[in-house]
C-alpha cells in the first residue's frame, strides 16, 4: 500500500511539475510589454521606437546561443541609452532590456 501511494505521489508531482514550467516569451509578448511600458507612449520618448529597436535587432534575429542573445540585447541598450539619456526614454529602454533578456532566457537553452 506505501508503494502504491509513493508512486501515485510521484506521478502527481512530476504532474504538477510539467505544469509550473514557464512558457518562452513570444515577439508579441515582448512588444505588448515594451511598448506599454511606463504608461505607453507619451510627449517625450516614443516607447514604439525605442522597442522596435530591440525587436528588429535581437527579437526578429536568431542567435547560436543565448549568451549571443542577451550580448544583442546589451548592444541595443548601449546603443540606445546614451542619445536617449535626457528625453525621458530610459525607463522605456530599460524595460527593453528587460523583457529582451526574458525572451532570450526563455527561448535559447544554456
Amino acid at each position: 500500500m506505501r508503494l502504491c501511494l509513493f508512486a501515485v505521489s510521484c506521478l502527481l508531482f512530476a504532474w504538477l511539475s510539467a505544469g509550473c514550467t514557464p512558457k518562452p516569451v513570444t515577439d508579441s509578448e515582448f512588444r505588448g510589454f515594451c511598448y506599454t511600458s511606463e504608461g505607453g507612449r507619451n510627449n517625450s520618448c516614443d516607447t514604439i521606437t525605442m522597442c522596435n529597436v530591440y525587436d528588429s535587432q535581437v527579437i526578429s534575429t536568431k542567435f547560436a546561443s543565448r549568451k549571443a542573445c542577451n550580448d544583442a540585447c546589451n548592444d541595443v541598450y548601449n546603443e540606445l541609452a546614451g542619445p536617449n539619456q535626457f528625453n525621458g526614454c530610459m525607463p522605456t529602454i530599460g524595460v527593453g532590456l528587460t523583457w529582451c533578456s526574458k525572451y532570450c532566457n526563455s527561448n535559447y537553452p544554456e
